[in-house]
């Protein structure tokens, strides 16, 4: 479960990932902000090792993974952080398989032999429930675990020994569950009771009242507070069901101000599992607080690209679209001030590009790239010069000074 009032699952309270402030109160804040030359202090990474999470990152690329495992990228994104914590895992991993098979599991009595699997996960290896034990680390070196790690291994566990499995995501928790069964069975992971929860509706549904605060609980009501949860839910695959253990060390590293290693964990989380929705409230408060701290650092370029992906993946989040404008002036200045065209142009192509810009922007950013045209026409650089002025064409293709703008540039030596 990721959190209800700030965005892990297994974790206490209806998630919503609130800001800790009103959206437009931060809006008002960087147009507000004095220009800060200091660059962004670099983060402390809780990231894998770049090697291993960026082949990763290029396996799940296609939203399948071909190089890894379902349980090579599960124990990655846990923290395996070298080839060798990695085989160490997966050394881990096959001796509870070997241990499992040696119970000689029925084929043809497949509830029971599910549940069997089930009892001796929890008898040996997901002892305590511990709502910070996200990952597969948690259980190998300390036996405790959340629903997300207790429903990966277990779902894991299963698929390898011949029992399909599903995972059922809702905004505050995530069960298991198996598609070919005869019937319906539901596993709640989080509890060595856990297994087909379902026999008892009412026990479960009082169970799961317990990740929402009190006041909420009140008004959703016992009766209603299984069909209220499955109802704003979905099945997932499993390697969808990893996306949630990227977000949950996403929500973990907000926790500790560490918001790159959160973004970089949202970004991950959002190759496993696109269509998430119970994140959003989460992914939002984050493009915020991480856009606003690179913003308040001067980071001009880095805080635009954190808005801009952000406005971009909510288009409907204007104030995204406003903070990300702000940044990307604030960029423009400094280039222009250190004549840096490079990196001029590739903003106002990635800006065109995102089509973020009102009629009153629009003439700014002409004012700024006509700066450009005449520093260059001074300097008689032909090929940025009609660079610039491409750029200004796409963004006013019938204004009349630019073709005069062009003949001149094309009157002057390659």
């Amino acid at each position: 479960m990721r959190d209800g009032e700030n965005g892990g699952k297994c974790r206490g309270g209806e998630r919503r990932g609130r800001c800790s402030e009103p959206l437009l109160s931060l809006l008002i804040l960087l147009l507000l902000l004095p220009w800060n030359r200091g660059e962004a202090q670099p983060a402390s990474s809780q990231l894998p090792e770049p090697i291993l999470l960026h082949r990763l990152q290029e396996d799940i690329a296609d939203e399948r993974l071909d190089e890894f495992t379902l349980i090579q990228a599960a124990f990655i994104l846990s923290g395996a952080a070298t080839e060798d914590s990695l085989a160490s895992c997966l050394s881990w991993y096959e001796e509870v398989l070997s241990r499992l098979r040696a119970l000689y599991l029925d084929p043809f009595k497949r509830l029971e032999s599910a549940s069997t699997i089930f009892s001796y996960l929890h008898s040996f290896y997901l002892r305590e429930y511990k709502e910070e034990a996200t990952t597969l680390l948690d259980v190998v070196h300390r036996q405790k675990f959340n629903c997300v790690a207790g429903t990966i291994l277990y779902n894991l566990v299963c698929a390898d020994l011949g029992y399909a499995t599903e995972a059922f995501e809702t905004p505050t928790h995530v069960y298991t569950i198996f598609p070919d069964f005869t019937r319906t069975v539901t596993v709640e992971n989080t509890s060595p009771m856990g297994f087909n929860i379902m026999r008892n509706l009412q026990a479960y549904s009082a169970y799961l009242l317990n990740y929402y605060p009190e006041h909420r609980a009140a008004q959703i009501g016992l009766d209603r507070i299984y069909a209220y949860e499955n109802s704003r839910g979905r099945r997932i695959n499993n390697t969808e069901l990893l996306g949630l253990l990227a977000y949950n060390r996403a929500y973990f590293a907000r926790e500790r101000n560490d918001f790159a290693a959160a973004y970089e964990f949202v970004l991950l989380a959002q190759e496993f599992n696109r269509d998430s929705r119970s994140n959003i409230p989460f992914e939002q408060s984050l493009y915020f607080q991480w856009g606003k701290t690179l913003y308040e650092a001067g980071s001009f370029d880095d805080a635009f690209a954190v808005f801009a992906d952000g406005a971009y993946r909510y288009p409907e989040m204007k104030e995204l679209a406003q903070n990300s404008r702000a940044a990307y002036f604030q960029a423009l200045r400094r280039h222009g001030q250190q004549l840096n065209w490079p990196e001029s142009r590739r903003l106002v192509m990635e800006m065109t590009e995102l089509a973020l810009l009102g009629p009153a922007e629009m003439e700014q950013q002409q004012e700024i790239l006509s700066g450009w045209a005449e520093y260059f026409y001074r300097r008689a650089e032909r090929r940025p010069l009609l660079e610039v002025i491409e750029l200004m064409q796409s963004a006013h293709p019938e204004e009349p000074r630019l073709q005069e703008m062009r003949r001149a540039a094309e009157r002057l030596p390659e």
